[in-house]
């Protein structure tokens, strides 16, 4: 999605473990879902298509030694 610094100053957005500085009008494009865009701080402004949620990885239930 492109996120563009709506605010008259400009302002650090971190994500995904990095940081960028964002001047007035300037914009980035990064990866983000649709909740991700809807918490975006002001004065950040997403747009585009979100990225579809990491799907949560299913733990393997573990075989259990039996003792004899």
């Amino acid at each position: 999605m492109k996120v563009t610094n709506t605010g008259p100053a400009a302002h650090k957005l971190s994500h995904a473990g990095k940081e960028y500085l964002l001047a007035p009008g300037n914009s980035i494009e990064i990866e983000l879902t649709k909740e991700e865009a809807a918490a975006m701080p002001q004065p950040f402004v997403a747009s585009g298509e979100p990225v579809a949620p990491a799907k949560a990885e299913k733990a393997k239930p573990e075989a259990k030694a039996e003792d004899k």
